[in-house]
């Protein structure tokens, strides 16, 4: 089809879905019977039907495996000297089965070199760049990233990062004044986190504790203060793959809600009140010779369920964008016994016997969990940088 002609090829999606839909969570005019009884009934339905939307998409942990996951194949473009130019939710796709977690951009068209000033400028209305939007630069790595990351603020917290008290104002009357939302689109308006500056405030969205780590809190901040006015402030892209995996596996789903939160912080599910459910938590730490464990460097929690567990690459080792989310080990029930195994040979691993004495995991290791519960587990994962990884059991 292609012969004597300039073109692309790309493969056709099936089984996915444009992240617009998680967005797409207006009120519909007949909600009766739909809001999960979760939902205080005191709620208005313009906040109680948002939040049932967002549960029933997948929740934080969900948003945060898509955007890991977006991240992570911009990253790939970027190493290559590639931008994608148009970051917006109608162009990331993500798999509806919810057991992947895969992300296609779509537009291919879109893809380009750095470009100049004069260059030609493609960007979503609200996820531009200041300095794109006011076409005072062309698209770049760095506008990439901010586009990127106001969809990812967006898509946590359920509020755009200058949808503020600024935007409720009266203005624009005077012949050459700018709306506020023109303010917004070209960074002339605080971010509604900012810590300094409080005129832009926002009570809307979820609570950022729900959702956001310290460390995705201050790349946002990054972002959207400093990096709002100068693009070179912004944390690049290469920052985000990392962050976003850690905040996806330290949070789990709730099974009454299907909202999620972090269990280490909440003694309850902070939505419908749900008791933390028994789950495994891996805690690594970089090993050194004749050092105790201090740092602990990443922290993995999986609820235990009948269906086998999956460890990926990234809590083995240093993490890697190309293989982070490998799964590695796997956690598994057989007639109520738990078991341990290894799923690749790319890793050397010991771990630790009832007696505590370091023994190579071969096979399926079965795994006490009356001792357990007593006692962690510990695993050595032998490379240029080991790391012994404390396995505990959180519940009952």
């Amino acid at each position: 089809m292609l012969k004597e002609q300039a073109g692309y090829v790309m493969q056709m999606m099936q089984g996915m879905q444009s992240v617009q839909t998680m967005l797409d969570h207006k009120k519909p005019k007949d909600i009766q019977g739909e809001l999960p009884g979760w939902l205080s009934s005191k709620l208005p339905v313009e906040i109680s039907y948002p939040l049932a939307h967002y549960a029933k998409t997948g929740g934080s942990k969900q948003r945060l495996a898509i955007l890991m996951q977006t991240a992570t194949e911009l990253s790939k473009l970027h190493s290559v000297g590639l931008i994608y130019g148009d970051i917006s939710p109608e162009n990331v796709f993500y798999s509806v089965d919810r057991d992947f977690n895969h992300v296609w951009f779509i537009d291919a068209d879109n893809i380009r070199f750095d470009t100049p000033k004069h260059g030609s400028i493609v960007y979503t209305p609200g996820y531009g760049a200041p300095e794109v939007v006011t076409k005072q630069d062309g698209c770049r790595p760095q506008t990439d990233c901010y586009s990127f990351v106001t969809l990812a603020f967006k898509l946590l917290a359920m509020v755009a990062p200058f949808d503020g008290a600024a935007l409720d104002e009266d203005g624009g009357w005077d012949e050459g004044e700018i709306s506020t939302e023109d303010k917004a689109q070209q960074g002339l308006l605080p971010f509604i986190d900012d810590l300094i500056d409080d005129s832009n405030r926002s009570n809307s969205g979820l609570p950022r504790d729900l959702v956001l780590t310290p460390e995705l809190k201050t790349l946002f901040a990054k972002t959207f203060t400093e990096g709002r006015v100068n693009s070179w402030q912004r944390p690049t892209i290469y920052h985000w793959p990392e962050a976003l995996a850690a905040a996806h596996d330290a949070m789990i789903p709730c099974s009454g809600c299907n909202m999620s939160y972090y269990p280490t912080d909440h003694k309850e599910c902070p939505y419908c009140k749900l008791s933390v459910p028994d789950y495994f938590q891996l805690n690594c730490y970089q090993w050194q010779p004749n050092e105790p464990l201090q740092k602990n460097i990443w922290q993995s929690v999986h609820v235990a369920k009948d269906v086998p567990i999956t460890v990926p690459d990234r809590v083995l080792q240093t993490f890697k964008v190309d293989r982070h989310d490998q799964a590695v080990l796997e956690l598994y029930q057989i007639e109520g016994d738990w078991f341990i195994r290894q799923l690749s040979d790319q890793h050397t691993i010991l771990i630790t016997d009832s007696q505590g004495v370091f023994k190579p995991l071969v096979g399926q290791w079965h795994v006490e969990l009356d001792a357990l519960k007593q006692q962690e587990i510990l695993l050595y994962v032998q490379s240029e940088l080991p790391r012994v990884i404390e396995l505990k059991w959180q519940g009952k």
